[in-house]
């Protein structure tokens, strides 16, 4: 019996690769391929959980709005992942010393930055929780709570993803994503459970810190060799933190869109957050899984991002995203009936995430395009262009929610036209930017 239970679980163990040791790409992306498979199907069931044991009311809205609120500072973990791997990998072929320099650099940055957003997200909640100017005091209050309980879970992210850019600098991939594996997994059990034996919507920013806590302390026990504090400005440190500065609204762009929608969300009346959510989380699925612009980085950084090559992506972009639009502004109604219509989720609630499906996914081949558009800005070192034109979209955007929302009063419908119209301008106004600095190189 043992024996059998061996050569049943062989192709698991081999799949994970939990070792020290640096991985192909080629193995690489079949078992990440597979673990961020796992990782999304959790994520749906997690929402799923939602939808069934709680549907929509002020209280989901509070979460959703709470995440939003955070999403501002979660934005810089990101953006921080994304400069520290190309920089760890630099030193990692430098020499080992001058790897486990920097990554000591950057986990001092890291903390420091963790410990600074921690304490600015307590000072500035007097006045983000004014933000979602259409909610009641009693979903001020549902915020309140949903906002403080979900803390760890901004304060851990950045060290998760400190930690996260250090094994994937030493190509040691699969970890880093049986980590985020750990985070949906264990996020989705916590809120199921949770929800079926209390039915309070305190459990939905609970879970998440939890998850949080046991996902990175996963990866501190895989890369505790890096943990080392270690503090220096030079040239590259001076480098890191300029590129910090741009590439914050470059990668902000998504979040700010999405904070901005649900801030003017709040007007629409109870579900409406909780409506563009599901329906966001939707339109996006197939910009999830085929993540375009992670294949582009490469063939745009061979060819010094040339026109030819940007438009090729554009070209590739709204071919892969035209058929879902269709397919989503036609069968919006079934495919939310269908994957989330059960328990507590309402016919209300049905047709409002339905109308958000149906009319964000006209911004879906933007969204395909924009990261290819800042990743090229990225290889011609066009960030402070890009960087303003970002900074016009985010205001666009709030532009538009306010003349579709409030002047217009279309509701959901205008949110997400106010979206599409925000995307248009600024995918219009980065590829000009590509295209005039090209052209007088």
């Amino acid at each position: 019996m043992n024996k059998i239970d061996t050569n049943i679980l062989a192709p698991l163990k081999n799949l994970l690769n939990l070792s020290s040791k640096p991985e192909a790409i080629r193995h690489a992306l079949i078992r990440s391929s597979f673990l961020n498979l796992l990782a999304r199907g959790a994520g749906y069931l997690k929402h799923l959980a939602i939808a069934i044991l709680l549907g929509f009311s002020y209280k989901t809205d509070a979460v959703f709005m709470a995440l939003s609120l955070l999403g501002i500072f979660l934005l810089f973990a990101d953006v921080f992942d994304s400069i520290g791997v190309p920089n760890l990998v630099s030193a990692r072929l430098n020499g080992e010393e001058d790897f486990k320099s920097l990554s000591a650099l950057l986990l001092t940055f890291t903390l420091i930055l963790s410990f600074s957003i921690l304490v600015f997200s307590i000072i500035l909640y007097p006045i983000l929780k004014h933000i979602p100017i259409g909610f009641s005091k009693e979903a001020k209050d549902y915020l309140s709570i949903s906002y403080f309980l979900l803390l760890p879970y901004l304060f851990l992210n950045f060290i998760f993803h400190h930690f996260g850019a250090v094994l994937r600098s030493l190509r040691r991939f699969t970890e880093y994503f049986v980590g985020e594996l750990i985070f949906s997994v264990s996020s989705f059990i916590f809120t199921a459970l949770g929800l079926y034996f209390f039915r309070d919507f305190r459990v939905i920013p609970i879970s998440f810190s939890i998850s949080q806590v046991l996902a990175t302390l996963f990866l501190l026990l895989r890369a505790k060799e890096f943990i080392h504090l270690k503090f220096y400005l030079d040239e590259r440190a001076h480098l890191i933190l300029k590129h910090f500065f741009y590439l914050s609204a470059l990668y902000g762009v998504f979040h700010l869109y999405i904070f901005v929608d649900r801030a003017f969300a709040s007007l629409t009346g109870e579900k409406g957050i909780s409506a563009l959510t599901y329906g966001l989380m939707v339109v996006t699925v197939p910009k999830n899984i085929v993540k375009l612009e992670h294949m582009a980085i490469t063939a745009l950084s061979e060819v010094k991002a040339s026109m030819g090559k940007i438009n090729l992506y554009i070209k590739y972009s709204f071919l892969i995203s035209l058929p879902f639009m269709i397919g989503f502004f036609i069968l919006a109604n079934f495919l939310i009936s269908f994957f989330f219509g059960y328990g507590k989720f309402s016919l209300v609630d049905v047709e409002l995430t339905a109308e958000a499906t149906k009319y964000y996914a006209l911004s879906l081949a933007f969204m395909f395009i924009w990261p290819i558009l800042y990743r090229a800005s990225q290889v011609l070192n066009l960030l402070k262009p890009v960087f303003f034109i970002a900074i016009l979209g985010i205001l666009a955007n709030a532009l538009f929610n306010y003349l579709f929302v409030v002047v217009y009063n279309l509701g959901i419908k205008g949110i997400c036209l106010a979206t599409f119209f925000a995307y248009f301008i600024l995918c219009f106004l980065g590829y000009l930017v590509l295209y005039f600095a090209q052209k007088n190189s």
